[in-house]
């Protein structure tokens, strides 16, 4: 993920995670898992206090203060806090974050930057982006023994094989508002094809892909579903169709969605939205208000790298390790809203309401390196 990527994070809850892309992951709640992130005995951020620092514990090297390994990501990045306790307590060093805008302008300001990087580790480069991190100035050509064991399904494009490695996984998915169709007597859609029908005029809202990463996801499922000559003509059915197309995930879900008070009673989002919106709704909701369109869903998954010139890369490689352990991704569902690439179980809030989509489309990660601007391109002049 991308990211806005993933849930309540990747922006106002994830991010989840993303647009404006967001994911990152950030307003509602991913302000409170920032919050709790510096508070964290296990966490150092970049603006907290030396002092506090120095009392956090002793260096894996001996000195007075613990050593610190750097996570840049984006800002609704939600550190799973208790992981990080188990890494602090395994290798003696702090997990400090670095958090910079939504995903897309995360990878943008470390390729400025390469070679003379602001942390150890970057993470939430996706899919969709990760043949743009293919600069040797910027990862390190190093991958954890662990990531040998992963279903291929995860693997980053060609280019960047060596250098990234997955660590959480995502579907990016329209949601419906259940109670809405419920009530006005209609019957949901389940399809692509559906959302262009006529009985749905008006009812779906989609990001930019421009500008987001859930927008470029459901672009990019698009073109698998009718093929490079055939899916500029589908957004033409949409837009005739009167879809509207928002800057950001925020926007959208939480200004446009019916559930949130608009007008929209299906959006693009994620399959885990729905467990997210009973678990950050402080007791008021016992089920989820949507559902999820299967038959929509394209899978993201979400990288890490060690970055080349890291001030602490041994650390770095120690972290990507243990990013893959259980105890790490048995975190991430209820942290960051997204799936491990790992058998580590999901959460009972994820087996009921989150199953993984059955069947969700998968992107041509190599086409995407080869033929995005295009595309993107090709759906500036037809919508824009």
């Amino acid at each position: 993920m991308t990211a806005e990527n993933h849930f309540p994070s990747r922006s106002s809850f994830r991010s989840r995670r993303r647009s404006g892309p967001s994911r990152r992951r950030r307003p509602l709640i991913a302000s409170i898992f920032l919050a709790a992130a510096c508070t964290s005995l296990a966490v150092s951020c970049s603006q907290e206090d030396p002092d506090a620092s120095a009392d956090a514990g002793s260096s894996a090297t001996g000195g007075d203060e613990p050593e610190v390994v750097r996570i840049v990501t984006y800002e609704a990045f939600a550190l799973p806090e208790q992981a990080a306790a188990a890494f602090e307590e395994q290798t003696g060093a702090t997990i400090e974050v670095v958090a910079t805008g939504d995903a897309n302008t995360m990878l943008s300001k470390a390729l400025l930057s390469a070679g003379a990087p602001e942390g150890d580790v970057i993470f939430g480069i996706d899919n969709i982006s990760a043949s743009e991190a293919a600069n040797e100035e910027l990862l390190e050509r190093w991958t954890p023994e662990a990531a040998e064991a992963l279903d291929p399904e995860f693997d980053p494009p060609a280019v960047v094989a060596d250098s990234l490695t997955p660590i959480d996984t995502s579907e990016v998915c329209v949601n419906i508002d259940t109670s809405w169709f419920d009530s006005a007597g209609v019957a949901p859609p389940a399809t692509f094809d559906d959302l262009a029908a006529d009985e749905y005029r008006d009812l779906l809202s989609v990001q930019s892909p421009v500008t987001s990463s859930p927008g470029m996801a459901f672009l990019l499922g698009t073109v698998e579903t009718y093929g490079e000559d055939g899916f500029i003509g589908y957004w033409q059915e949409l837009a005739d169709n009167g879809v509207r197309v928002s800057p950001s995930w925020d926007d959208a879900y939480y200004g446009d969605y019916t559930v949130n008070g608009g007008d929209r009673p299906l959006v693009v989002s994620y399959a885990s939205s729905p467990p997210a919106e009973v678990v950050f709704s402080e007791g008021e909701r016992t089920e989820p208000a949507s559902g999820v369109l299967e038959d929509t869903c394209v899978t993201q998954v979400e990288y890490a790298g060690v970055l080349t010139g890291a001030e602490n890369p041994d650390l770095a490689r120690e972290l990507l390790e243990f990013m893959l352990t259980d105890e790490w991704q048995s975190a991430l569902p209820l942290t960051n809203f997204v799936y491990p690439v790992t058998d580590a179980p999901l959460p009972p809030e994820f087996d009921q309401w989150a199953p993984r989509p059955q069947d969700p489309t998968k992107v041509d990660v190599e086409a995407v390196s080869e033929l995005r601007d295009e595309w993107l391109e090709q759906w500036r002049s037809a919508m824009e």
